[in-house]
């Protein structure tokens, strides 16, 4: 029989609903702290957008470096998907939930799910428990077993040992685009109701009269009269109804909780919606975009750096320059320069895949 050592300090982490309520900002009231869970934010068109556009970036460039054990398990991390697809769904989760978990294996990464995962700190011994999921049995893994990325790890007693997403920050903003959107279908839907009134003043008309006075005037201002002249005699007047002012500027402020979604995730709003300003040319949006990304690239190469190797680094040229043209051109210069001779050039070239023999 085993005796419980009386000096031990443990604690269990969760990554997920770490703090389920919260004191509102006026301190009278608690208040539940729900997130935005990733089926719900994935329906969401402007988050469906900064995430799928981080998360294509950041997947679609490969780790580079001398381990080529490591490289090889990086860049080829499943059998059952491609590196593309794998690194896409973890960064994804990365952004959903402030925390990505990859077991590392012999020959390969295995994907968890963030709330599949409770970690567990016993005298500064970091252990991950994964609790079973899909045809997966779950397990106790130590932290070297473990890939944990994280953004914005704070607070204390384990709390540091976690990551935020930038949904926290969105909540109130999300909530209010979701009721705007509502109302938003709920006004198109009624669109079919009245847009206008013609009104018959000191006259009591029968529904039959009523009914005759629609039909005539909608015989006479639609068809080929349309856009013609409106005449009417003295004894109706004509109106039409417009949308509550309040109601339209409510439904325009969908505008301004996209501009929040991109600040909160660091890209900038005219490089998401692709337009740009008069302001700012395409090359600082494009620098802007990809300082931004940096918040999301440097936990993962941080992670596997201490997992693996010191000096694996994440290739950026597809995010910065996809069609190689800068490298190119940067090529091209050297050797006008006389930096580079043409032949160091042309192994450049082929090194790199723009040209071969």
């Amino acid at each position: 029989m085993s005796l419980k050592n009386p000096f031990e300090k443990r604690q269990v982490i969760t990554t997920s609903s770490y703090l389920p309520f919260i004191m509102s900002s006026t301190g009278t009231s608690i208040v539940p702290n729900e997130l935005i869970g990733a089926e719900s934010a994935l329906k969401n068109s402007d988050l469906y957008s900064v995430t799928s556009l981080i998360s294509a970036d950041v997947a679609g460039s490969s780790f580079v470096g001398t381990d080529k054990k490591a490289l090889l398990l990086l860049n080829k991390p499943s059998q059952l998907t491609n590196r593309y697809n794998f690194w896409q769904t973890m960064v994804l989760e990365l952004l959903l939930s402030g925390n990505a978990f990859a077991i590392i294996g012999e020959n390969e990464l295995r994907y968890v799910p963030s709330q599949s995962v409770v970690i567990d700190l016993t005298d500064d011994k970091l252990t991950y428990q994964v609790n079973p999921f899909g045809d997966y049995q779950g397990g106790n893994y130590s932290s070297d077993e473990v890939l944990h990325f994280k953004i914005m790890a704070y607070g204390m007693n384990g709390q540091e040992l976690v990551g935020h997403s930038p949904l926290e920050s969105l909540t109130s903003e999300i909530s209010q685009q979701e009721r705007a959107n509502r109302l938003s279908l709920a006004t198109l839907a009624q669109a079919i109701n009245p847009t206008s009134v013609i009104k018959v003043p000191d006259a009591v008309l029968s529904p039959e009269a009523k009914d005759n006075v629609r039909k005539e005037f909608e015989k006479a201002n639609t068809g080929n009269n349309v856009g013609r002249s409106l005449v009417l005699d003295q004894s109706a007047d004509f109106q039409t109804i417009s949308i509550n002012a309040d109601v339209a500027k409510f439904l325009n402020s969908a505008t301004y909780q996209r501009s929040q979604i991109s600040k909160a995730f660091g890209v900038p709003d005219s490089y998401l919606n692709g337009q740009g300003d008069q302001q700012s040319n395409l090359e600082m949006i494009q620098s802007m975009y990809v300082n931004g990304l940096n918040r999301y690239i440097e936990p993962i190469v941080s992670e596997v750096q201490a997992k693996f190797s010191d000096d694996i680094q994440l290739d950026m040229s597809s995010i910065l320059d996809y069609s190689n043209a800068i490298f190119k051109q940067d090529v091209l210069n050297f050797v006008d320069k006389q930096i580079l001779s043409s032949e160091q050039a042309q192994k450049l070239l082929i090194d790199k895949g723009v040209i071969t023999l």
